[in-house]
């Protein structure tokens, strides 16, 4: 069975070319809620991915960033300045306290158990920002592409649904996510709800964003090419109208 570690680093090249720039925005409206300054911090970034969390820390002034995440080819595509540690979330590598800050971004729902997940946060940072969806978000472009997928054979990994049917709706709640971080030991634990715009603007940004996604990337990557440029062409024409990607984001911000 596809480990979720190995789903993404399937993933990776379609992420960096699609998704990247969605979570990208996400994740500096995340550390944009930092209950620490940034200038000067050190950071750790778990769950990392491309790190985008880490880069956003950089520009607001971090001293360093270190990048976590088990998908090493997700990792290859970090900025350079961040440095980069393959490692289990529920296992860190890290001495206690060791960083001023720790974003867990939209990774807190990847894991089997999030509590020990938010212990060993805790277990390293002073403080820590995590995001979830808003529970309930969808968007109407995302069934849409699914649908058109669909037609040519896709179908949703094992791995996918388990996520979305068993973890993530323990931390798709801002009070779940506000008794997770005080269980964890923080002292102080606030959530609000931010409002992100994706800033993807046309039908084309809208599929890369969708076909980069870890769960149906490799499907993608597989398409012969004629039959990926039809599948791009029917997905643009099924998203188009479908309106602005505006995500809503539950953000925790605790010390």
């Amino acid at each position: 069975m596809t480990s979720v570690a190995d789903a993404y680093d399937d993933a990776a090249l379609g992420w960096h070319g699609g998704p990247e720039r969605v979570y990208a925005r996400l994740a500096d409206a995340l550390v944009a809620t930092s209950p620490v300054p940034l200038a000067g911090a050190r950071v750790l970034d778990v769950g990392a991915g491309t790190a985008v969390a880490g880069s956003a820390a950089l520009r607001r002034g971090a001293a360093s960033v270190v990048a976590s995440d088990l998908a090493a080819g997700m990792l290859h595509h970090r900025e350079g300045r961040i440095a980069a540690v393959v490692a289990d979330l529920a296992r860190l590598p890290f001495p206690d306290a060791n960083f001023d800050l720790v974003t867990a971004a939209f990774c807190l729902g990847h894991l089997p158990d999030p509590a020990a997940g938010m212990a060993e946060l805790r277990r390293v940072g002073n403080a820590v920002v995590a995001s979830a969806f808003a529970p309930g978000w969808t968007h109407p472009a995302k069934e849409a592409v699914d649908a058109v997928m669909a037609g040519l054979g896709f179908v949703v990994p094992a791995w996918y649904r388990r996520i979305k049917d068993e973890s993530e709706p323990a931390v798709n709640d801002a009070a779940a996510l506000v008794d997770l971080a005080r269980a964890a030991g923080f002292a102080s634990a606030v959530v609000q709800v931010l409002e992100v715009d994706t800033g993807l603007e046309t039908p084309a940004d809208v599929v890369a964003w969708r076909f980069g996604m870890a769960h149906l990337a490799p499907f993608v990557a597989g398409l012969p090419a004629e039959a990926l440029r039809v599948a791009r062409a029917r997905a643009e024409e099924a998203v188009a109208g479908t309106g602005p990607v505006v995500i809503p984001v539950l953000a925790l911000s605790a010390t």
